[in-house]
């Protein structure tokens, strides 16, 4: 593979740049919800992410100034910047720490599970859990050539699931970076979604990339109802998605923060949501994937998506 510009050349994707044509393969049931909140309750959440925001921005920058870091697998020559050393382990304001992994083992931590199966209404997308593995200090997505049992000459991809730390509201960080893939369309995505598996949406995506260079990506808030994707709320921004960063969302009941490197970037208000959509009210899981989302094939295995850690804060009560 090529190796990566030091400066990828500034895309700036479409509404749609990025988006799978369906939902993830889970079923789906209608669902109604509700929720009440009060003034102050507001104005102390708002408060709460405010306070977040600044010791975000006070923290993560000590992780990103660690030093040059090991070879960058995937990129032959390349360097990656330091994963981010230690896993940050402590509560921040207005927030507590639920979960943490640094991938230390050799195997998925407990709670985790690999994807298998074709994505929902996806032409070019399967999963194999054999394209997920954990070793040296990360969690590793890869590709498998001839992989897909419906279609010939084609890579299937990875992804995961934590069903360990189901939570309602929260800040999730994800230290990661993605592999440099010019002409392909293998896109990396954090994103939270559904508890029960069978509603759809609600959806969070707050990383999501087209592949290829990774110089952009996209987090858009899927509102709903149930059933019907609706109502999207898109945010965009150039990046370095081949180099290290840690990306954040922060969801309370009355917005939504997207992070990188510990300062907010976009957000997203209640009252934004238009109808039928309505506010996600209910508990989430964390989602890490590399998706195909083009006929293109790499020319042999590569690594989509490398994860250093994962962090998630539920807020103080």
């Amino acid at each position: 593979m090529s190796v990566p510009p030091v400066e990828p050349a500034p895309l700036t994707p479409s509404p749609d740049a990025g988006r799978p044509s369906g939902p993830r393969p889970r079923g789906t049931r209608r669902s109604a919800r509700t929720r009440k909140s009060r003034a102050w309750q507001v104005a102390l959440i708002l408060a709460t992410v405010a306070l977040t925001a600044v010791a975000l921005v006070v923290i993560v920058p000590r992780l990103e100034s660690k030093g040059p870091g090991p070879e960058s697998k995937g990129h032959p020559g390349a360097k990656a910047a330091q994963p981010g050393g230690a896993v940050p382990t402590g509560n921040l304001p207005g927030w507590r720490l639920t979960y943490y992994t640094d991938f230390s083992g050799n195997s998925l931590p407990d709670g985790w599970s690999a994807y298998s199966g074709q994505p929902g209404g996806d032409p070019y997308g399967y999963w194999n859990p054999d394209n997920v593995t954990v070793s040296n200090g990360a969690l590793h997505l890869r590709t498998t050539a001839d992989d897909d049992p419906k279609r010939p000459d084609t890579y299937s991809t990875g992804g995961v699931g934590f069903y360990g730390g189901t939570q309602k509201y929260g800040m999730y960080l994800i230290r990661m970076k993605g592999d440099y893939e010019p002409g392909l369309k293998i896109s990396n995505i954090a994103l939270l979604w559904p508890a029960d598996g069978s509603t759809w949406p609600p959806e969070i995506d707050f990383y999501e990339d087209g592949g290829g260079s990774r110089s952009s990506y996209t987090a858009s808030l899927h509102p709903g109802p149930d059933g019907d994707d609706c109502c999207i709320i898109r945010h965009s921004r150039e990046n370095t998605g081949t180099q290290w960063h840690t990306y954040g969302v922060i969801w309370t009941p009355v917005s939504i923060t997207y992070t990188i490197d510990g300062k907010p970037w976009a957000k997203v208000h209640q009252s934004e949501v238009s109808s039928p959509g309505s506010w996600p009210a209910t508990p989430m899981t964390l989602d890490l994937q590399s998706q195909n989302l083009g006929p293109a094939q790499p020319s042999g295995p590569i690594e989509t998506m490398t994860v250093a850690w994962v962090t998630e804060y539920a807020p103080n009560s």
